[in-house]
């Protein structure tokens, strides 16, 4: 206890990434606010050409003199190693051994670009002043900065022609150098600026056609940084994770501020020597999300029109829009990239792991002042939801984004036996509890490390399920609830209401595949279920105001629906047609210890957890060929995922022969639980469909008006084929048949058309 009480003592104070010899974390500017001069400062940290002015500040309105800009064309070139060889020379009066910059001016004025001009010989990088002076402290003008820069892609005065600045300034614009920039030729350039033109250098056309990037290593497209303290191939931390692989830096610096941004990636000799943020790339802040759109928090939509095939990446893997966005939670810093055509083309996930997480020692305002770094104007979500300081609990774990001013703080953690470690339990980067093996951010090695294998232990988790904290069991618990998905009497594996999924040898002893349990370990190895018992919801769901009685929901909390022991299905709130459900229709609700619900179990409330199509039976058991109805009979549902059928299971229910139906299969998949018969209206019309603005479809039928479920099913009764989409079937026929589960106000959906 007595590390435990000084590693909160250390949280206290700040909690930040320790990086191993030889890899540094880029600083990030407190004086820095604008996200976009951010990755432009960090683009060129990456490359080493800038750096800070002190005590944590970049003062980007301060301005750059031209000794400073000399230093900074110099390393751009990759010259900088240069440097000291040219320390001992005096080319200027005014600029004398003493001066900082003196090798890096006389360097700069030495370097011949080999662009021939007319007579005059090589064109040089920077020239002095007519006087025979350089005036190193003076601050350097737009037309001066722009003049080097062009000289650096190659051109030269016979390009840009006689008349300076106006030639020079006119070539920088059409190369693509000073785009977004309306600066006077005499203007002295800020430190923002610079760096911004600097970064435009990186892309603009070089005199000959290729960009200037590719001079820095082998470029490569369409990139997406994905960690800024990654672990290479050698084991080391400090790397820089990306979607086309790990590199470390050739400056020895991560730049953090680039995590998820898409552009250029150079690598020259093995490590990345540049990244150039390109596109049109937007970070927003979360507030809802479907299978094919989310809503930022300024109530944008966002289409996904190919959500399989929409990259989704993160620091964890590269995937789909479709494997992720159940995971998008409000809150969540999203970094959208997109087309040219101005669709979404990819998204990256903040899933909430910073480069320092703090767990706070107690409850309400004041819990994170050590990571607000003084600010006050900043909005707080916890678990999702947008609460205020006085909903933040003793042990949360929070991370702060300055630039988006987010707080967010994650309730979330795990009870268990500490089974295993990685690389050792004095540096343990990674540990195994109940089975599932879980990141440790550095900030909290040393408290992990204070623990034993075989300890039971409370893990803090980051909202991307990152260690931040670790406490004894007997100081804080917590109730891992889920449900058993694999289990043969011997060994077990529940899929937790937060997503995880722990496992290990079963001690109950008993299979409980397919029931809600709590799980828990009470030994290295194992793991023991206990089944949820009877649970009285404490009043009805308003879907409206997302409450339970009395009780709120967390912003991010999960949905369930299941037909008696049919298998668990995640559905979201799209899915509800009603917007009261029922305190009978709750079969448990996992509360976290702030009070607020963060996970629900319905039961059968959407009808979702039933595979609808026509419904076929195999050899009867019992009955006879005139029967229409068959009893302990298998059964098959055939349908447009399964048009040869699903695979037959014993079914003890009664159904009837070739009809429209809907069947639940037990969680373990060997038996029936459920049988849904379907209510048809024919003759309906493709007119009758109509789908609104947020893509549901519903359909009228006399003066009902039901909804149209996603997973709707569309068979062809005239060649016995099913349909790709409603869209086909509507284009089909003008006859339509529909086949809806339950009234609307019952929350029934349509779950067959049939064309004829």
């Amino acid at each position: 206890m007595k590390k435990w009480i000084s590693f909160l003592l250390a949280a206290a104070i700040v909690l930040t990434v320790a990086l191993p010899a030889g890899a540094a974390s880029a600083p990030v500017f407190s004086d820095v606010s604008d996200a976009s001069a951010a990755r432009e400062i960090a683009v060129l940290q990456m490359i080493g050409v800038v750096a800070g002015t002190s005590a944590g500040r970049f003062s980007p309105n301060g301005t750059l003199t031209r000794a400073q800009f000399c230093k900074m064309a110099v390393v751009m070139l990759g010259r900088g190693s240069e440097e000291p060889l040219y320390r001992t020379r005096t080319i200027f009066p005014d600029v004398r051994g003493t001066h900082w910059a003196r090798g890096y001016i006389n360097l700069a004025v030495s370097i011949d670009l080999g662009v021939k001009t007319d007579g005059t010989g090589g064109t040089k990088l920077i020239r002095g002043m007519a006087g025979g002076t350089f005036q190193p402290d003076r601050a350097i003008t737009y037309a001066e900065a722009v003049t080097i820069l062009v000289r650096m892609l190659g051109y030269s005065d016979a390009d840009a022609g006689m008349l300076w600045p106006k030639g020079y300034l006119d070539l920088a614009a059409k190369v693509g150098l000073t785009g977004g920039m309306s600066l006077n030729a005499g203007q002295a350039l800020t430190r923002a600026q610079a760096a911004h033109i600097f970064v435009s250098l990186l892309t603009a056309d070089q005199k000959g056609g290729s960009a200037f990037y590719n001079t820095l290593g082998t470029a490569t497209q369409d990139v997406v940084v994905t960690d800024g303290n990654a672990k290479a191939d050698d084991g080391t931390l400090g790397a820089l994770g990306t979607s086309a692989g790990v590199y470390k830096t050739a400056s020895g610096l991560v730049p953090a501020s680039l995590v998820g941004s898409r552009g250029v990636l150079t690598v020259s000799d093995g490590k990345a020597t540049a990244f150039v943020p390109t596109g049109i790339q937007k970070t927003v802040t979360v507030a809802s999300a479907q299978a094919a759109w989310f809503k930022d928090a300024d109530g944008n939509k966002y289409v996904i029109t190919e959500p399989d095939k929409t990259p989704a990446y993160s620091p964890d893997r590269n995937a789909t829009y479709t494997d992720v966005w159940m995971n998008l939670t409000p809150g969540m810093m999203l970094t959208v990239y997109f087309t040219s055509a101005g669709k979404v083309g990819g998204v990256f996930l903040n899933t909430g792991a910073a480069d320092g997480a703090m767990v706070a020692l107690s409850s309400g305002a004041g819990a994170f002042d050590a990571i607000l770094d003084g600010a006050s104007d900043y909005t707080i979500y916890r678990d999702g939801s947008k609460v205020s300081a006085s909903e933040i609990a003793a042990y949360d774990v929070g991370t702060y984004d300055a630039v988006s001013r987010i707080l967010s703080v994650s309730s979330a953690k795990l009870t268990g036996v500490y089974e295993n470690v990685w690389p050792n339990q004095e540096s343990p980067a990674k540990i195994t509890v109940m089975g599932l093996e879980l990141k440790v951010m550095p900030a909290a090695m040393d408290e992990v490390a204070s623990f034993k294998i075989g300890d039971r232990i409370t893990v803090l988790l980051t909202a991307d399920h990152q260690v931040a904290g670790t406490v004894a069991d007997s100081v804080v618990h917590a109730e891992n609830a889920g449900v058993v998905t694999k289990s043969d009497g011997t060994t077990a594996e529940v899929k937790l209401l937060n997503g995880l999924t722990v496992s290990g040898a079963n001690s109950s002893g008993t299979s409980l595949i397919g029931e809600l349990v709590t799980a828990g370990s009470n030994g290295k190895g194992t793991l023991y279920v206990t089944k949820v018992g009877s649970f009285a919801a404490p009043g009805a769901l308003s879907v409206s105001a997302r409450t339970v009685g009395t009780v709120a929901l967390s912003g991010n909390a999960r949905l369930f629906d299941r037909a008696g022991r049919s298998a668990m299905k995640e559905v979201s709130w799209s899915d509800l047609t009603a917007d009261t459900i029922p305190a009978s229709k709750i079969s448990y609700a996992l509360v976290n210890p702030g009070g607020r619900i963060d996970a629900l179990v319905f039961d059968n409330v959407t009808g979702d957890c039933y595979t609808y199509g026509n419904l076929k039976k195999g050899e009867p058991e019992t009955g006879g060929e005139g029967d229409l109805s068959y009893k302990n009979n298998t059964i098959q549902v055939f349908n447009q995922a399964n048009p040869g059928g699903t695979a037959s299971v014993v079914c003890g229910y009664d159904f009837r022969e070739g009809k429209p139906g809907g069947v639940a299969f037990a969680a373990d998949g060997q038996s029936v639980v459920g049988i849904a018969s379907l209510t048809a209206a024919t003759g309906v019309k493709r007119s009758a469909f109509h789908t609104a603005a947020d893509g549901v479809t519903t359909v009228a039928l006399g003066t009902m008006v039901v909804r149209v479920s996603a997973d709707v099913q569309c068979y062809n009764a005239l060649t016995g084929k099913w349909f790709a989409s409603l869209t086909d079937a509507r284009a089909f026929s003008d006859n339509l048949s529909v086949y809806y589960d339950r009234t609307p106000a019952e929350g029934g959906k349509v779950r067959l058309v049939v064309a004829s």
